[in-house]
């Protein structure tokens, strides 16, 4: 009977690859999966073509605003009707579109004041749309309190 450490009673530890390589491709069919859900989710309010960039990071959803060739959209909903590239909409005394900031104040309530991004709008434009359009638009939110946006764009 010997009494210390010998070199003779290691442990093997044998790496069950097969199991290994079926959670990593599970790990990616559920990361591809999900990619393919936000796209699918970004391109979902119709008649707005984006413009492209070559940015890497995928973009946060937040409140999304919609500017197309024929529709102002909220949430999916039409809130004013895009004619000629202006907002065929009533103007109230301060110069805001007035479906526009009902909209938004409604979307405004619903959300967590505490959030970290409860201030942020998502705004998907038709890369047509004339900039006095997308700035009647931006400072429509900003007077509901959405002082900050993100712009949508397609990835090359």
């Amino acid at each position: 009977m010997s009494g210390g450490g010998g070199g003779d009673n290691e442990f093997e530890v044998n790496i069950n690859l097969t199991a290994l390589l079926d959670v990593l491709t599970n790990l990616l069919f559920f990361l591809m999966l999900g990619m393919a859900a936000q796209q699918i989710s970004v391109e979902e309010m119709g008649g707005v073509r984006l413009p492209s960039s070559n940015s890497e990071s995928p973009p946060k959803q937040d409140a999304p605003v919609g500017i197309g060739q024929e529709a102002l959209k909220v949430e999916g909903q039409i809130v004013a009707r895009i004619r000629d590239g202006e907002i065929v909409a009533p103007l109230d005394k301060e110069g805001r579109v007035k479906p526009l900031f009902q909209a938004l104040q409604k979307l405004k309530e619903k959300r967590v004041p505490t959030a970290k991004d409860a201030d942020v709008l998502f705004v998907l434009c038709d890369k047509d749309t004339p900039y006095a359009t997308l700035r009647q638009v931006l400072m429509t939110a900003a007077e509901v309190g959405f002082v900050k946006y993100r712009m949508a764009v397609i990835m090359e």
